[in-house]
């Protein structure tokens, strides 16, 4: 921030010192655009108003019922209209300004600045129109804006109630065409239809629709049966790792499924009696040389090798299936899990099965549809065709019908009623004060723009003769650093100088704003109109 103020003031300073120059060159831009603006001639507008009433007892009864011939657009067209060539020309023949030009190219240019000049527009309610003028002859913008008002009456939208008659005769001869399409339309349709009667589509679904929904129910069949297909494979992964039967008793050596067989059982209880029996040999002092306990050792060690022998008989059937060795065997039972396994099996075989079938008939449904793949859609499309051409027709046909009722009804209305009635609220008058230029804003504008003009070229000047107004400024632009400043004393000769030169300048700048002031009481008092 204090950079920016520091630049500001540099500025300001470098300004102040070509101030002399930044004075005349004000003095100078202003005394020509001063000249200027005086040369500039006065303009006076001259205006009128008028009313176009439409608003009649009959317009909302016919509403609806009648064409809004609307006249405002009417209105609105005559403005496009009013200030065409040939309106210009009668205009200028009206009020004789066709005196003031003697060739055909003076007589271009004064119909061009007519039509640039002529202002038609609506002011604030649709139906108030003003029509505007200027010229530096106030009488001659008051006749021109005469002769336009009584061109915009005297036209009284006569074309309105012929256009009406031309276009109730045109909807007459379409309606006409039309029934004769209609007809034709119907009779082709009916053939039609008659024709491909086995190819159209039923309960309201097209061919396509059909075509997907076979195809649809074929896709969720085959889904239906892959599904069955996974599952009936996972159940007999595991029935193979299921035994069919199971052991029903319970004993101390392996089983499957349970304990181990009744046979199993006894061996294993008559090595357990004589074990108990070694163990009161043991009890009593015997050793292992003794021959009772040999021979138990003995008994022993045979039981125990006749059970591993029945047990492992037994394992090796129930894994192998052997249904007949099973049987034979005492403590064997069905394995229920296996045989549940077995029965879903069964019926997933039947569900898959059935889905078979039905996937059968719904492929014979898709082959049967693709069979009609070519000819449905061509036999459809034209259906459609012929059905939109129809609609189209009819719809047309219809809003004819309407607009010929409602022609008639406006057409009674233009003829047997007066709807438009015109009355000029403002007629035009000779401006006594010019409308433009507007010479206060100008001769102002032109004081700001020699003052702007003068800094400018101040600033200009300051920055080719540029001088360091401060030491920071000095330090940054050099980059060296700087011991100090020394201060002027100016001497009291140097200073009266000064304070006259200073008092000059303030003389001649007030003298730029007393002459503006001067230069516009002047331009009014000699462009002041002559009574």
């Amino acid at each position: 921030m204090q950079e920016l103020y520091q630049q500001i003031i540099s500025i300001l300073y470098g300004v102040w010192r070509k101030r002399h120059f930044a004075l005349i060159v004000s003095w100078v831009v202003c005394i020509a655009g001063w000249m200027y603006v005086a040369q500039i001639p006065n303009k006076y507008q001259s205006s009128a108003k008028i009313h176009v009433d439409a608003e009649t007892m009959l317009k909302p009864l016919m509403k609806g019922l009648a064409v809004s011939n609307n006249v405002y657009d009417q209105v609105r067209m005559m403005r496009q209209t009013l200030i065409s060539r040939p309106n210009i020309e009668k205009v200028i023949r009206m009020t004789d300004l066709d005196m003031t030009v003697t060739s055909e190219e003076a007589t271009e240019k004064l119909v061009d600045s007519l039509s640039e000049d002529i202002n038609i527009s609506i002011q604030g309610a649709a139906n108030l129109f003003q029509i505007s003028y200027e010229n530096s002859n106030p009488t001659v913008a008051k006749k021109v804006v005469q002769s336009l008002l009584n061109i915009f009456i005297e036209d009284k939208l006569a074309t309105g109630r012929k256009d009406l008659s031309s276009a109730l005769r045109f909807i007459e001869e379409q309606i006409r065409e039309y029934e004769e399409q209609m007809e034709i339309a119907e009779q082709r349709t009916a053939e039609f239809k008659q024709k491909n009667m086995s190819f159209l589509s039923s309960q309201g679904r097209s061919y396509f629709d059909q075509m997907q929904q076979a195809q649809e129910a074929v896709a969720s069949v085959k889904n239906q049966i892959n599904e069955y297909r996974n599952k009936q494979k996972q159940m007999k992964g595991y029935l193979e790792n299921i035994p069919p039967y199971l052991a029903s008793g319970s004993g101390t050596g392996p089983s499957i499924g349970g304990g181990g067989p009744a046979s199993s059982s006894n061996l294993a209880g008559r090595i357990s009696i004589l074990e108990q029996r070694l163990d009161d040999l043991y009890a009593r002092g015997y050793k292992d040389q003794h021959p009772d306990v040999k021979i138990i050792t003995t008994q022993i060690e045979d039981l125990r090798g006749k059970m591993e022998a029945e047990q492992a008989e037994l394992a090796k059937a129930l894994e192998e299936g052997d249904t007949e060795k099973l049987q034979s065997t005492a403590g064997v039972r069905p394995n229920p899990v296996y045989d549940q396994l077995n029965m879903n099996i069964i019926e997933l075989e039947g569900e898959i099965a059935s889905l078979q079938a039905r996937l059968t008939q719904k492929e014979e449904e898709v082959k049967r549809l693709a069979s009609y793949a070519q000819r449905v859609p061509e036999v459809e499309a034209e259906l459609a065709r012929l059905n939109r051409d129809y609609g189209i027709i009819k719809r047309n046909y219809n809003e004819l019908l309407e607009k010929r009722e409602s022609a008639r009804i406006s057409q009674d209305l233009e003829t047997k009623s007066d709807r438009v009635q015109f009355r000029v609220i403002e007629p035009p008058q000779e401006a006594r004060e010019p409308s433009s230029p507007n010479r206060l804003l100008y001769v102002i504008g032109v004081l700001f723009v020699g003052l702007g003009a003068g800094v400018g070229v101040a600033f200009l000047m300051s920055q080719m003769h540029s001088t360091f107004s401060t030491e920071q400024r000095l330090r940054d632009v050099l980059s060296m650093p700087v011991l100090g400043s020394i201060s002027a004393i100016p001497s009291p000769q140097e200073l009266r100088g000064r304070k006259r030169k200073l008092i000059l300048f303030s003389i001649m700048l007030a003298g730029l704003f007393v002459s503006c002031i001067s230069v516009y009481a002047m331009m009014n008092y000699f462009h002041m109109p002559t009574a």
